[in-house]
């Protein structure tokens, strides 16, 4: 069983195909509070239609809500040159901080930002594409691009770029390169 770390687009695409239950029966799932409570609200359906997600009711009960503290999001927000840290919403942040601290899941997205910076933190053996995700959990679907493993690695790949090169992140820094 896997533990996963979620970002927002990840559990709306994953409701919108009608497959959260299945994924939250096969992982142990992590959800960062900011996503939680501000980024994950609806999605629309295939038909236009406009479905609300309520998942606050059943935090730590199928899923456990992880956090941090405003001033080590502030902290760990610094260390980014203005490039990555006006392209990283919060949410998404407050994931990537939480994988710095964490050794033992992995962080699912589809944002490009938010793999780049994975791996210019060193945590690229910790990203997990949406493609895996389904995969690991027995699940077939026709995917769009973003979802795919290849484009995960894309993303990954450039970050690893920059961690090499010393771009996206200030001088003083101090994730550990």
């Amino acid at each position: 069983m896997l533990i996963v770390l979620l970002d927002a687009d990840i559990i709306i695409d994953l409701h919108r195909f009608g497959i959260w239950e299945n994924i939250l029966e096969k992982n142990k799932i992590l959800i960062p509070s900011i996503i939680l409570r501000r980024e994950v609200i609806y999605f629309i359906d295939d038909m236009g239609t406009k479905h609300n997600i309520h998942l606050i009711d059943n935090a730590g009960s199928t899923f456990t809500e992880v956090s941090v503290t405003a001033e080590e999001l502030i902290n760990f927000r610094q260390k980014f040159d203005r490039f990555i840290e006006e392209e990283l919403d919060p949410g998404e942040t407050e994931a990537l901080k939480i994988l710095l601290d964490r050794n033992d899941c992995c962080f699912c997205t589809c944002d490009k930002v938010a793999i780049k910076t994975m791996a210019l933190l060193g945590k690229r053996e910790q990203g997990l594409s949406f493609e895996k995700l389904l995969k690991s959990s027995g699940i077939t679907k026709n995917l769009e691009r973003k979802h795919k493993e290849n484009y995960f690695k894309k993303y990954l790949d450039e970050g690893s770029i920059l961690r090499i090169q010393r771009f996206g992140l200030k001088k003083n820094g101090e994730v550990p390169l």
